[in-house]
């Protein structure tokens, strides 16, 4: 009977094992799971951006802080002086910049008025050279002309003189007539009426000649003087000509105003620059909470000296979480991003959280270490090495803030069938 019941049991066990054999193998088949997996979550570790002494703390460790809630204070006075002087700096470059650029507006429409003005003048001054040219030309016409009337009146001069003196001689003759008898004495009148009336023509001639002597010797002086304001105007000419060059000249002084207006804003704009480098400084003497969270790792005090980049504390959010398993490189041959993942965290015994794969890492945590293996140097061993694989918890398993903590032990199984 003893012997039966033992054998019985053997059976059972055998029937058993085999079972679980086969329901391992199967599981084997469709499923892979390592134990080296690790809870993550995002870490926001805070460094100091100013140097200074903190003045105030407001957090202490492990404190639930939220997002823009002030941490700590760093003396504020020295960046508010800065800032004061990089405002005041911004006054003075704006100031300047203004009157240079009024300076250049004003010498631009000052030299351009200038030129304009010059210009016109020149312009007038040619239109009277070529008036006076042209009144020359007329003067020296009507000169001629004058000339010519003389010429004329000269000539008749002569014959005036011949007949005044043919009448002379024909009064004497018929006087010596008369005084004989031999002419009566009214013949002798008109001899005398024509002497007298040659020697009146003859007179009246002269006096033509020197009234025409005298237009002349007018028009002569008219000419001169024609000429010599001429000369006048080209010399005007030439003078406005001297004055629009310089005028022209100037030009360049409106580049230079240009280039010190490019100057003044330049210094503007770093003077803004630097207004808002100290503004910036004075914000970063306040540290906020970058995102709602637990304090961690603080490693300030109050009234303690911090420096630039010197880390402060860290900011553990309580929103996010997910699980980092390093699987063997023997299981990921089948292992792809969306399969569905079962994870059980040894803070929890008996409970699973449903994921799925989110990602595979680019390399071996051995690759990504501080110090890689150089396998082609020395003696080499080969060892199987571990690939971290992302997986992405359903968020509606755990509350908000969740009750996973970075770094808890997993053991993750992938369902790869």
């Amino acid at each position: 009977m003893r012997r039966r019941l033992v054998v019985i049991a053997i059976a059972v066990l055998a029937v058993g094992g085999l079972t679980w054999g086969v329901f391992a193998w199967i599981h084997a088949q469709s499923h892979v799971t390592t134990d080296d997996a690790y809870v993550e979550s995002p870490i926001a570790t805070l460094a100091a951006k100013v140097s200074g002494h903190v003045v105030n703390l407001a957090i202490e460790d492990n404190q639930a802080v939220k997002t823009g809630e002030l941490l700590l204070r760093i003396d504020q006075r020295d960046y508010q002086a800065r800032r004061d002087q990089a405002r005041a700096a911004v006054g003075v470059a704006e100031a300047s910049y203004r009157a240079v650029r009024s300076e250049t507006q004003l010498a631009r429409e000052t030299i351009q008025a200038q030129i304009e003005e010059a210009n016109a003048a020149l312009e007038a001054a040619r239109v009277a050279e070529q008036t006076s040219e042209a009144a020359v030309d007329e003067s020296k016409a009507r000169l001629e002309s004058k000339r010519a009337a003389l010429a004329a009146i000269s000539a008749e001069v002569v014959g005036s003189r011949s007949n005044a003196a043919q009448a002379g001689r024909e009064k004497d003759r018929f006087k010596r007539l008369a005084d004989s008898g031999y002419v009566s004495q009214r013949d002798f009148e008109q001899a005398d009426a024509a002497e007298s009336s040659a020697g009146a023509a003859l007179e009246a001639i002269q006096r033509r000649v020197v009234q025409a002597e005298r237009e002349v010797q007018q028009g002569e002086a008219e000419v001169a003087g024609r000429v010599l304001a001429v000369k006048q105007a080209r010399q005007r000419v030439v003078e406005l000509r001297a004055t629009l060059n310089r005028a022209e000249s100037q030009r360049h002084q409106v580049e230079v105003k240009e280039a010190e207006v490019g100057r003044a804003e330049a210094a503007l704009t770093q003077s803004k620059a630097d207004l808002a480098f100290a503004e910036l400084q004075l914000e970063h003497t306040e540290v906020r909470s970058p995102m709602n969270g637990l304090v961690s790792r603080k490693s300030v005090e109050l009234g303690q000296m911090v420096q630039v980049g010197q880390p402060l504390l860290a900011i553990v959010p309580l929103t996010e979480v997910w699980v980092l398993a390093n699987f063997k490189e023997t299981q990921l041959g089948r292992v792809r991003a969306g399969m569905p993942a079962f994870v059980e965290i040894d803070t929890f015994p008996g409970k699973t959280f449903h994921g799925v794969v989110d990602s595979i890492s680019a390399g071996t945590g051995a690759r990504f270490s501080l110090l890689p293996p150089e396998n082609a140097t020395g003696n080499w061993v080969k060892v199987v090495q571990r690939i971290p694989v992302k997986i992405r918890l359903d968020a509606k398993e755990f509350g908000n803030p969740h009750t996973l903590r970075a770094g808890m032990s997993a053991v993750v199984t992938v369902r790869v069938k």
